[in-house]
């Protein structure tokens, strides 16, 4: 029996075991290495309890393509928001697990991230992007026009996260 030497880091355990490929899809660890939620077991309240998570915030929203395109679909607020997902108001229906493409526009966001960076820009952009998975989408109103849609974040900028939680915690 032969062992390999430099095992790939990405089949590893906790404990240096060699994980099977369908465990690997089941493990994600936030930056401290502490395991994160995934959307099978994504508890909700991780956005509604979340700080002073129901800010009314502007976003535009898109379904997540690799063809990369201008003009965003929907415009919306959101209902909740936390740096774990958020919650908005929509027309559409999207199916759970699909990816969007969201940007959030916090005011002042240029003037706020500036705190946490040490570069200038020419421009100063005043949103920034989230990539989001869809985890529930529900039903509103008497004919089901308006859904709900609860989303958790896949990936965001650190900087934006920080810039986030500042804005949430101070206002």
């Amino acid at each position: 029996m032969t062992s390999n030497p430099n095992p790939s880091p990405l089949n590893l355990g906790q404990d240096g075991e060699v994980l099977p490929a369908k465990d690997l899809s089941e493990i994600a660890l936030d930056k401290e290495g502490a395991q994160k939620p995934s959307s099978a077991n994504f508890d909700e309240n991780l956005i509604k309890k979340y700080p002073r998570s129901n800010r009314k915030i502007n976003v535009e929203v898109q379904t997540y393509t690799l063809i990369s395109e201008t003009n965003l679909e929907l415009k919306s607020l959101t209902s909740y928001i936390s740096p774990y997902g958020m919650e908005f108001q929509t027309t559409r229906n999207y199916s759970p697990g699909t990816l969007l493409k969201i940007l959030v526009s916090l005011p002042d966001y240029w003037s706020r991230k500036q705190r946490f960076v040490n570069y200038n820009r020419i421009d100063t952009p005043n949103t920034f992007k989230v990539l989001a998975k869809v985890v529930k989408t529900e039903d509103i109103g008497k004919r089901g026009k308006k859904k709900i849609i609860l989303v958790q974040t896949v990936n965001m900028d650190e900087v934006d996260e920080q810039v986030l939680k500042s804005y949430l915690q101070d206002g």
